[in-house]
């Protein structure tokens, strides 16, 4: 008997087994509260499995993207509309966070006010020019060992670009880099099997520290974080999508694994290898645009860190009667763009920007401590749309240049592909 419901377990879908360990950890973590901590060792071994991937993916990939682009002209007209996607992505969902705040008037009558003698120094926001300077690595190796994509992806592209102005002499190490990719990705298929039970147990430790009473104070903040994440991602995204002749609702279905595994695992950087796995196999995009655009998405295309920094400054607004006028908001919009996009060279970045972006507009950054007692599970609504803004991107750019398969979906569905 028990082998025959194990014998269904494997041969479920990989989304379903997904959304079932999801709620089987949640249910864990209510029954055994602290005691849930046990299981943590399992989620970390599936994060750090996941993190593991992250440089031989985007070395490989990166690498074999600029050998497979015959045209450097054509790379240029990559980046430049992928800029564009992710600037309007970014100020739509900086808007859609402004909007949803206000309406929901999040923070007013928070009866956990700081006293304003706590508000805290506003720490130092990389200048533009540092930002660009961060992005090229002192040592490929020190980037490698902190896993820094941004550094990474640089290197891999000038590496890239010198192995293909080497000509014929380059030709072994062009295809061993197209070898080490098979590999690499078939390496990557073998972890995301580990994906559900390391749901679990990520869900399980969540729910079993914090408790759904510990939310009850700051359930609006969050709830308006997820509700902008949702409208972004539905409607926003959707209706692009329709336009182009995209089915949403198929091609939601398609990424729903990826976006499950953001979630839970709350790293842009440790989804990429199941991201890039999605965007080639499942939604059938050319590897030379998925694989360039992806890991460069990760770093610069942040929406959902877009709406979660707007929606705090709003709270934090709220909280200490801070009235915030036309200009104000238009200067929150602009500085959290600019803020989120350089986000990924600053260590800790999400609560060191948000105090940025509050600084901005003069909001007190005492509000950050208590906005830090949710982060958790905000940053879980905000991976998730940070994925799916980079998958939204990549495929836009991948159908205006005809890039991207049409096929049929199969008989399952589970591995079915949009329909263009």
């Amino acid at each position: 008997m028990f082998a025959k419901y194990l014998n269904k377990w494997f041969r479920l879908a990989g989304w379903k087994q997904i959304i079932c360990a999801l709620i089987a950890g949640i249910l864990v973590g209510l029954t055994l509260g602290n005691k849930a901590h046990y299981l943590q060792p399992i989620g970390m071994i599936f994060i750090h499995l996941i993190q593991m991937l992250v440089v031989p993916v985007v070395m490989t990939a990166i690498v074999c993207a600029v050998l497979s682009i015959k045209d450097f002209h054509k790379m240029g007209k990559l980046i430049a509309k992928a800029l564009v996607i992710y600037s309007l992505t970014m100020a739509a969902s900086a808007t859609i966070g402004v909007l949803i705040a206000n309406a929901l008037d999040v923070g007013h009558g928070f009866s956990m006010v700081p006293s304003v003698s706590e508000v805290e120094t506003v720490p130092h926001l990389l200048t533009l020019g540092e930002i660009l300077v961060s992005f090229v690595p002192t040592s490929p190796v020190q980037a490698f060992a902190t896993n820094n994509v941004m550094q990474i992806l640089c290197f891999a592209f000038l590496f890239g670009v010198a192995l293909r102005m080497v000509g014929e002499k380059g030709k072994p190490i062009q295809d061993l880099f197209t070898s080490l990719s098979e590999v690499v990705f078939r390496f990557a298929k073998i972890v995301v099997g580990f994906a559900p039970y390391g749901v679990f147990a990520l869900m399980a430790c969540v729910i079993g520290q914090y408790g759904l009473a510990a939310l009850l104070p700051l359930i609006k903040f969050v709830g308006c974080v997820y509700l902008s994440c949702g409208l972004l991602i539905i409607f926003v995204y959707g209706t692009v999508l329709l336009f182009n002749g995209i089915n949403p609702l198929r091609y939601l279905r398609n990424i729903g694994f990826v976006l499950i595994t953001a979630f839970t695992t709350s790293s842009s950087a440790a989804t990429l290898p199941v991201t890039m796995r999605c965007a080639r196999e499942t939604l059938r995009i050319n590897r030379s645009v998925s694989d360039f655009l992806l890991p460069l998405g990760t770093t610069l295309n942040l929406n959902g860190l877009a709406i979660y920094l707007t929606v705090a400054a709003i709270f934090a607004a709220n909280m200490f009667g801070v009235k915030l006028g036309m200009s104000q908001y238009i200067t929150l919009v602009i500085t959290t763009v600019f803020a989120a996009a350089g986000a990924a060279a600053i260590p800790g970045s999400a609560l060191i920007v948000m105090s940025a972006v509050m600084s901005s507009v003069g909001i007190p950054l005492a509000a950050v401590p208590i906005i830090a007692g949710v982060d958790r599970f905000n940053d879980m609504a905000q991976t998730m749309t940070n994925v799916a803004g980079d998958l939204f991107a990549t495929t836009l750019v991948a159908k205006s240049e005809n890039m991207i398969d049409v096929i049929k979906s199969d008989e399952r569905g589970d591995e079915s592909t949009i329909t263009v």
